[in-house]
């Protein structure tokens, strides 16, 4: 079923609740603590050195720096272990002898603390290392990188001459490294693109062929009219399944997607899917320069209905009335018996995609480069507009739960309240973590500064001052609340997550008693206060009465504090009260008539503080409450 969410993020912001601020133009625009998916969003923005992990507010709880002038290339990535891969290279490009859009250099490996463990550079007259990476649970890493081939290979290998614009061709080479205990690393393992070429314009060479029955195989003549340029392919994703131990890689100059079987990389190109004409074959081109292709495998989506499915970003979507982007699922058909991806009249399945976002005016939101789309662990969708440096989280129904803009134009913070054009915040890709990933176990990540300047925190991020008092009364507990914002949410929960009370005080005689009546003493109880503001606090009690009358057959003197009065019970009959004071002195005295029966006993008016209640040879404590 092909599944479609027009939700254009800006009239959704519209209609964000009316408790948050819309005034701010950068950083952290919008966020609804109760629909946004927990966790810290890892940016690697252009234009500058360092990866930042933010929290929903926009703050940046952790950092890993690099030298002033080093930038990214593009890509970095967070490992359970807390260690960072990321990739980046000099931001001085002039005398590179391989340069274009995406370009890199060193991939490196950096513990939590920022320390250097092992890295690996590539960035000569022979190849590159650009746009991205994939970390493999060995420890590997799969890099893609540019091979320059020289213009007399190109023509033996059936290149038209006339795409021969810069006089060489750069393809692409997926590499594996190890590392080598030593500070640096090795490649283990390699796919070459070149390797797996087919042309129907030069019969006389050993690749020739029909390109419509070989899917297989890569169309050297092939592309748009920008890869008359040596940048032939520009692969600018790369993903790594470990299920089944297949690459999915993006091919934004054939508005491609690819799977490479690692395991068997001498058989080419083992699925591909966006724009059939690319293999030769007639029907509807659906990918147009694309992003960010990516398999949704992650462990927190292992229950969830799209997992094993891709997610992409589409780019370019020619429209009616202007280029626009789009976000995508594809469910993937593979074959397990024939141990292959089912094709269907020479097409590659599926037909559509599986799930699309759009705009309700598509025109609305388009970023022509960089960006992503993920889907995260609560089923929201995070996208980023790469050209825009901004981040939205919506619901499945369109919801906006999270929105930030990058407060940086080429690489410096700016003020809160500017106004940022295109391309003056560039980010590549942003990736949300879930809160309760392993690199996070045991570490403080609950606040941070902003990257902008004069900042303006959202109200729900503003510092958490209230402050809860809970008095028990003797049939329950009172609550007091200060430095709040009304109206006030209470919630009396149990362990189990019941939520038995969502009354301001837990009292057995309020509208909460039919939950309390059986509750057994003991029992403990979680009281969580939230303000207007989002502001939350929780503290914990032990419900002691299962009712009224069971706590008066046991309870000597209620309530405690008192102000003006005092219920006793279970006492001795017919006895003298005496009430002293911290001194010891008597500063209140009377008989006590009745026994088991209760008694109110009304009291003067007294100073605060601690007094002493005798009848017969009981002590009692009693704390009179300011008044």
């Amino acid at each position: 079923m092909i599944r479609t969410l027009t939700c254009l993020i800006l009239a959704c912001l519209i209609s964000f609740s009316s408790w948050s601020q819309t005034t701010n133009t950068v950083g952290s625009i919008l966020f609804d603590p109760a629909l946004a998916a927990p966790g810290y969003t890892l940016i690697y923005p252009h234009n500058q050195p360092h990866a930042m992990l933010l929290n929903l507010c926009g703050e940046v709880v952790h950092q890993w720096t690099n030298d002033d002038d080093r930038r990214p290339g593009n890509t970095a990535y967070l490992r359970p272990n807390g260690n960072l891969i990321w990739t980046h290279r000099s931001s001085n490009v002039t005398a590179d002898a391989m340069w274009s859009g995406g370009g890199g250099s060193t991939i490196e490996v950096k513990s939590w603390d920022n320390e250097s463990i092992w890295s690996y550079t590539l960035n000569d007259s022979t190849g590159r290392f650009h746009h991205d990476i994939a970390p493999l649970g060995n420890g590997n890493i799969l890099a893609i990188a540019w091979e320059k081939i020289d213009s007399l290979e190109c023509i033996l290998a059936g290149r038209d001459p006339n795409n021969l614009e810069d006089g060489e061709l750069w393809s692409e080479r997926i590499v594996e490294i190890e590392p080598d205990g030593t500070g640096g690393g090795q490649m283990v393992w390699e796919w070459r693109a070149w390797n797996h070429l087919i042309q129907d314009m030069d019969s006389t060479l050993s690749n020739y062929g029909v390109v419509a029955d070989h899917p297989e195989r890569i169309n050297i003549n092939h592309g748009s009219a920008s890869t008359v340029s040596a940048d032939w392919l520009h692969m600018n994703s790369i993903d790594y399944n470990p299920n089944t131990g297949h690459l999915l890689v993006s091919i934004p100059s054939f508005d491609e997607i690819w799977v490479i079987d690692r395991n068997n990389g001498d058989d080419g190109v083992q699925w591909r899917w966006g724009n059939p004409e690319a293999y030769g074959m007639d029907a509807p081109q659906l990918l147009h320069y694309q992003h960010s292709a990516l398999w949704l495998d992650a462990p927190y989506l292992q229950n969830s209905t799209d997992f094993g499915k891709i997610a992409v970003f589409n780019n370019r979507n020619p429209g009616v009335t202007g280029p626009y982007s789009s976000a995508h699922l594809i469910d993937v058909a593979f074959n397990d018996s024939l141990g292959a991806y089912e094709m269907v009249d020479g097409l590659f399945s599926p037909s559509d995609f599986d799930w699309t976002w759009t705009a309700p005016t598509p025109t609305d939101f388009y970023s022509s480069g960089l960006s992503n789309f993920d889907r995260l662990a609560n089923g929201n969708n995070l996208l980023i507009s790469g050209r825009t440096g901004e981040i939205f989280e919506f619901t499945a129904e369109g919801d906006t739960a999270w929105y930030y803009r990058l407060p940086l134009q080429n690489g410096m913070p700016v003020a809160q309240g500017a106004e940022l054009n295109i391309n003056a915040n560039l980010l590549f890709r942003a990736q949300r973590y879930p809160a309760g990933f392993p690199a996070f176990s045991g570490l403080s990540l609950s606040d941070g500064l902003v990257l902008e300047l004069e900042p303006s925190p959202l109200d729900v991020c503003q510092p958490c001052t209230m402050e809860l008092d809970l008095t028990e009364t003797g049939t329950g507990w009172e609550t007091s609340i200060e430095d709040g914002s009304e109206p006030y949410s209470v919630s009396w929960t149990l362990p189990n997550g019941e939520v038995i009370c969502s009354e301001v005080d837990l009292l057995i005689d309020g509208p909460c008693q039919e939950a309390l009546t059986d509750l057994p003493e003991g029992s403990v109880i979680f009281v969580e206060v939230t303000d207007a503001s989002g502001c939350s606090v929780l503290q914990q009690v032990n419900w002691t009465w299962t009712s009224v009358e069971a706590h008066h057959a046991k309870c000597n003197l209620f309530p405690n504090p008192a102000m003006d009065y005092v219920m006793l019970g279970n006492l001795p009959g017919n006895v003298q009260l005496i009430l002293r004071n911290a001194m010891g002195e008597i500063v209140l005295r009377g008989p006590l008539t009745s026994g088991a029966s209760l008694e109110r006993w009304n009291l003067p008016l007294l100073p605060s503080g601690w007094y002493i209640m005798e009848a017969g040879t009981k002590r009692l404590p009693l704390l009179i409450a300011p008044h």
